[in-house]
């Protein structure tokens, strides 16, 4: 026969299992709308029979076994789930940050919405054309001096606009890296606390979305890996690099000075990343197209449009400068820097064209006739002409122009029709993971019920054996007394 109070303690582990249900019925519900909170549910396990084994046991009496036992309280969570999401985080920030700095380039060279480059070189051709109809101009000339001018300034202000994008960016890769490395020291001091309330039998549950939440966050900034470890702490590693390793070891990320502009490890090696908001920042500001060199990022990035620019300013200077020439001696239009470099942040109209607006050499017969404009012409047709402008391009200067236009165009249109894909693909993801992780109030209701009703019917339980021991107790062998 079994222990008379066998049932009551089946009963009591009942109740306290029911109780714990409805506590943390009532956690999940008080923090349905905490941002990173992972739904809880109680983990609950039979409780075998002490009798030993069966084959080693003389009694035939049928075991009955020892209630329920409350192993924890545990987190309902797709660890499949959270690497989908942190794969695709990383993704999705690499589209729209690049797509945020490229359509920043397009705000200033785009020839479409405002009159840019094309428009003041459009200027230039056609006080060429008025001019040649009359040399002796003076005001005809002062006009196209003008118009020399505002091209050179359209190419100075897209030049310190570019530099002022990449200084910006740059400032931004900082922050950007600073958040990392902060986000690193986090994740392991929160190793270290939750490690020990595993050590000391606690479940340290909202510690874990605390370290979750920041992970998450991570993953934008560059494609992690998390391998989690027996003692439950978490090592973090991107590419071939351990961000925080299986020891625990910080790998401190800091900024180069140099250019291209480049991230080291705490051991001066270069830190390489595929995806994320880094690697997005750092395509912006290396990215020289077709200009760039082996090992060198082909990304259409702020120097490809520097560089670009740079020789059409050159080049543009260059062949005017040249045929405004005369009897072999330099008449420069246009001039640049000290050492005679040209570029777009430098082109400027030449101090003796603006001393003189007939400085312009209209014609190159020995002796001049009135009214010549030959060497007018010679400009006229040379700015329609085709040259070899860059390494990357041959053709006149509008068109150059329309090309850069059409580059960025084109970038801007495809990466975002790749930021809108990624961004339903990462809301996919994250539904499915608040699917699994989230809490469902009509669920935790239905818990509710049942906690309540199972609490309920072992508290009858409870009631019922009483009335059993008390007949024992007190109604049995009574007769004869």
């Amino acid at each position: 026969m079994r222990a008379s109070f066998l049932g009551f303690e089946i009963a009591k582990k009942a109740l306290n299992a029911s109780q714990k249900g409805l506590d943390v019925v009532g956690q999940n519900i008080s923090n349905v709308n905490t941002e990173g909170y992972t739904r809880q549910r109680v983990d609950l396990c039979a409780v075998a029979s002490e009798r030993g084994s069966y084959f080693y046991s003389n009694s035939t009496t049928a075991d009955v076994g020892l209630g329920v036992d409350v192993r924890g309280i545990i987190q309902v969570r797709d660890q499949v789930l959270d690497y989908k999401f942190r794969k695709e985080n990383a993704i999705n920030n690499t589209w729209n940050k690049s797509l945020s700095g490229l359509q920043d380039i397009e705000n200033i060279i785009d020839e479409y919405k405002t009159a840019g480059l094309g428009a003041e070189l459009e200027s230039f051709y056609d006080k060429l054309q008025s001019f040649s109809h009359d040399t002796s101009s003076i005001e005809k000339a002062g006009l196209l001096r003008s118009a020399a001018q505002k091209v050179s300034q359209v190419f100075n202000r897209f030049s310190e606009h570019l530099n002022q994008i990449k200084d910006l960016k740059k400032e931004e890769l900082g922050i950007v890296v600073s958040d990392l490395n902060e986000l690193v020291n986090k994740i392991s001091k929160l190793n270290t606390e939750i490690k020990g309330a595993l050590v000391a039998g606690y479940n340290p549950n909202e510690l874990l979305d605390i370290r979750n939440t920041y992970l998450d966050k991570l993953s934008g900034y560059t494609n992690i890996t998390v391998e989690a470890q027996n003692d439950g702490t978490v090592a973090i590693k991107t590419g071939e690099n351990y961000l925080l390793s299986q020891e625990q070891q910080i790998n401190t990320i800091h900024l180069g000075s140099g250019d291209p502009v480049a991230l080291y490890n705490s051991d001066g090696s270069e830190y390489i990343t595929a995806n994320g908001e880094i690697f997005a920042h750092l395509q912006l500001l290396n990215g020289k197209g077709v200009y760039a060199a082996d090992g060198e990022s082909q990304f259409q990035g702020v120097p490809y449009y520097q560089q670009s620019l740079d020789y059409l300013a050159g080049k543009f200077a260059d062949v005017f400068n040249t045929l405004n020439a005369q009897d072999g001696v330099d008449k420069p239009l246009f001039s640049g820097d000290s050492g005679g470099n040209i570029t777009a942040a430098n082109i400027e109209v030449s101090s003796a064209w603006l001393s003189d607006a007939m400085y312009i050499t209209s014609t190159t017969e020995t002796p001049p006739s009135s009214g010549a404009a030959d060497n007018i012409s010679r400009m006229i047709q040379e700015f329609d002409a085709k040259h070899t402008i860059s390494p990357a391009f041959t053709g006149s200067f509008l068109e150059h122009i329309t090309s850069l236009n059409a580059d960025i165009a084109m970038d801007v249109s495809y990466y975002q029709d790749m930021a809108e894909t990624s961004d339903v693909v990462i809301i996919s993801v994250n539904e499915q993971r608040e699917s699994v992780a989230g809490v469902s109030l009509d669920e935790e209701s239905i818990n509710l019920i049942r906690f309540q009703k199972a609490y309920s019917a072992a508290a009858r339980v409870m009631t019922t054996l009483d009335e059993a021991l008390d007949i024992i107790i007190n109604r049995m062998g009574v007769v004869g007394r």
